[in-house]
């Protein structure tokens, strides 16, 4: 009898690929077949029927087997650039998790008077440094490094359980504030997704420091946002903070001075990060087309820079470590390889939508039903799209699946695409209601402290403060860039 139920989810993905088929087949059976197996796929995702990386693969398979998309155009996208980027910045962060570096700025931070005199500053200190480390690092990894930190932080101060609402408000804030640093590309996977699409659809490159100048003030509002709604929700009877900061002391005692393998670590991330920059910059200082931008540009590119700093971790010497590195290969080998094939088997799909037509025809149906044809309606639309979505599905399938919709519904209306695509990327990582919404959600939930009910409900208030922030942030921001 427990069967059944699962035998019947199976079934949800063909019934939805065979309803896909049916309403997409006035387009032509190449597109009807194509968004099929993107319908088929979305629903994979959504039930978790198989693992993320694993329905990428399948999806790539039934291109080819059923759209008849050519196999070497399919599993191209598996090489593309973004990939190898994804790959060493997942080093990196693994190098981050494995030597300790990341609990070590936790603690530095946390020591400080500034962050532990006042309940509310602890709240927002906390924030801080999961912002700071998620912009870096996966939100995933983050949360898991922050959670037996602020557990810690709670059994200090002695507000470890239900009783306090308080600790309600320093769980939710590890996830939140891990989940909106979407302050640089690297930040999180739909950035990156973001990036790569709009590249192919438009010719446009969003640079480095073009992404930070509207991913920035973006972390900084929501990060804001953040403190604001728990404090408010949070905030009454909270306990007396100021022992925090010497547990962080006793912490980083404990630890010692900062270890070969941390300076080692450290030193990859300065280089991958002074690579990413370089090129930026020599725009700035030069002009686009001068012979040293042009260079660098081009020699320079994201993904040599993940490489290089990534590389790092496994050329210079850490004698603390076993194998005298500070990240062996065994360690490496873990990085999350199916999340990896998932962005692949994304990137194939959207190429598919485009090179089949079916994105430019169902944006062009979209702007006609909604009645969204100007370019901030279709970014609004797209954008809280993306952010419900967002609530079912993993924020890198939320943003797979929606950013060629947004880029499809733009060329309908004959607006740019850009801004829809980022409100789709960066809405992509703002689901916040549901343990089930992301993984730092899932991670936070399972302290037991965090009742499904107040995430719900607090989630739902971030949820359309994100929406205002985003929509507001690149109407403002992006003309000045030249970006919409």
């Amino acid at each position: 009898m427990a069967t059944k139920p699962r035998f019947f989810r199976f079934l949800i993905p063909f019934v939805v690929a065979l309803a896909a088929f049916a309403a997409l087949a006035g387009f032509g059976p190449t597109k009807a077949a194509v968004g099929a197996v993107f319908a088929f796929t979305v629903a994979l995702w959504i039930t978790e029927l198989l693992p993320l990386g694993v329905t990428a693969l399948v999806s790539s398979a039934l291109l080819i087997f059923v759209a008849k998309i050519p196999e070497k155009e399919t599993f191209a996208a598996y090489g593309d650039p973004i990939i190898p980027l994804f790959i060493g910045s997942f080093l990196l962060a693994k190098g981050m998790e494995i030597t300790g570096l990341g609990d070590r700025f936790a603690f530095l931070i946390l020591k400080q008077s500034w962050a532990n005199r006042t309940p509310s500053r602890l709240l927002f200190a906390l924030g801080i440094v999961a912002c700071a480390i998620s912009l870096l690092v996966s939100n995933t990894a983050t949360t898991a490094a922050m959670l037996p930190i602020g557990l810690a932080v709670l059994g200090t101060v002695g507000a470890r359980n239900l009783d306090r609402p308080y600790a309600i408000g320093i769980m939710l804030m590890l996830t939140w504030a891990s989940s909106i640093a979407v302050g640089v590309p690297v930040g999180t996977p739909p950035n990156l997704i973001g990036i790569s699409l709009i590249e192919k659809a438009t010719g446009t490159r969003i640079s480095f420091l073009q992404w930070m100048a509207f991913g920035i003030p973006i972390t900084m509002l929501m990060l804001l946002a953040c403190w604001g709604i728990l404090w408010f929700l949070y905030g009454k009877n909270a306990p007396d903070t100021a022992p925090a900061g010497e547990a962080a002391r006793e912490s980083l005692r404990e630890m010692g001075p900062m270890k070969q393998s941390e300076r080692v670590v450290l030193m990859g991330f300065a280089v991958s990060l002074l690579l990413w920059v370089i090129p930026d910059l020599s725009e700035m200082l030069f002009t686009k087309k001068h012979l040293i931008t042009e260079f660098l540009q081009t020699r320079i590119p994201a993904s040599v820079a993940a490489i290089v700093g990534a590389a790092v971790l496994f050329v210079l010497p850490a004698r603390d470590r076993e194998g005298g590195r500070a990240l062996s290969w065994r360690e490496g080998s873990t990085i999350d390889w199916g999340t990896i094939l998932l962005y692949g088997g994304g990137i194939a799909l959207g190429q598919a939508l485009f090179s089949s037509g079916l994105a430019k025809d169902l944006g062009e149906l979209a702007a006609n039903s909604s009645g969204a044809d100007s370019l901030w309606a279709i970014t609004a639309l797209v954008t809280a799209a993306a952010i419900i979505l967002s609530e079912l599905a993993s924020n890198t399938a939320a943003a797979t699946t929606l950013v060629p919709v947004a880029i499809g519904l733009a060329q309908g209306a004959n607006v740019s695409p850009i801004a829809p695509a980022l409100g789709v990327a960066i809405g992509a990582s703002l689901g916040f209601m549901l343990p089930v919404s992301t993984a730092p959600n899932a991670i936070v939930y399972s302290s037991g402290l965090v009742p499904s009910k107040e995430m719900l409900k607090a989630g739902l208030v971030l949820d359309v403060v994100g929406f205002v922030v985003i929509v507001l942030c690149l109407w403002a921001i992006l003309p000045l860039l030249g970006l919409a």
